[in-house]
Parts: C-alpha cells; structure tokens; sequence
C-alpha cells in the first residue's frame, strides 16, 4: 500500500489477553479481519462525508473544493475507494495504493523531477506554472474516539465468543 494506517491501541487493558493469545499460537486473523473492515468503514465515511481528521479537527479546505463548492479529497472517491485492509494473525494494515494518498495524510511539497517548474490546469480554469506547491496535511487513517469504542467493543465480542467455545 502507498500509505498504511500503523496503530498499537490499548483497549482498555486487553492488549495483554489478546498478547496472551498470540503467545499462545493463536491466530486472531478473524478478529483483525472484523477491525479491519470497522476500520475501512469508518475511514471511508469520514472521506466522503465529514472532511475531517479522525481527531474531528476539519481538514484545511482545498482550491478545487472552493471554487466548485465539492468537498475536499472527494472529487472522484477514487481516494476513498482505494481504502483497503490487510488482516494478518496479529495485526491489520488500513491503507491506500493510490500514489497521492501518503501526501494527502502527511503533507507536504510537490517539486518537478524534470525541469524548472510544474505546470497544471487550474479548477477555476486556465493553467498555472509554479516551481513548487505545498499540500497540507489532511489525515485521513486513523482512529477516532468513534473508532476506539467500536473496536473495543468488536474486541470483547470477539473474546467472549472465544471463551463460550
């Protein structure tokens, strides 16, 4: 993936009982799959619909979403739609592949590779040259307050299950 959500939560002291069972050979691959799609869920939606960090502070508002009244990062979802997940026996993975994801959730400066200057069309219309152009820092991965309670408590349903078996 071009950028990948890493995260070690403490969920409200289970980290050492899921660590347990790691240790103890266990294969929490389900477990990881279910927070793994909470977690493309709820990423996606912020996307699409809230235009802020998973921190709630509100993304810094782009040219293109100004001047056509669309919304930030969303001008064809195909951000949002690459959201992925990669559930493993003891982890996930939330990412992107699409090649402007990481710059979007970090920031950051766009230069030329080759010559002197970028040139792009504007959404205004007509063209701009610039030597270099600085974007923001939008994060998108992460986990929210939202996130952490719906994991938690994915987690507990999980374990509970585990123990009636």
């Amino acid at each position: 993936m071009a950028v990948t959500l890493t995260a070690d939560l403490e969920l409200t002291g289970m980290k050492a009982v899921l660590g347990a069972y790691v240790s103890a050979g266990e294969d929490l691959t389900p477990l990881m799959d279910m927070c793994g799609a909470l977690l493309e869920t709820s990423t996606k939606d912020r996307l699409r619909d809230s235009n802020t960090a998973p921190d709630g502070t509100a993304w810094p508002v782009s040219m293109r979403a100004q001047l056509d009244g669309g919304k930030t990062l969303v001008e064809s979802s195909r951000l949002a739609n690459s959201i992925q997940y990669i559930a493993g026996p003891s982890q996930v993975e939330v990412g992107s592949n699409v090649i402007y994801a990481g710059i979007h959730q970090t920031g950051g400066e766009i230069r030329p590779k080759n010559g002197a200057a970028l040139s792009f069309a504007l959404p205004g219309g007509g063209w701009a040259t610039v030597g270099k152009v600085t974007i923001p820092a939008r994060p998108y991965l992460g986990i929210s307050d939202q996130d952490r309670d719906d994991l938690t408590a994915t987690t507990v349903e999980y374990l509970d299950a585990r123990v009636r078996q």
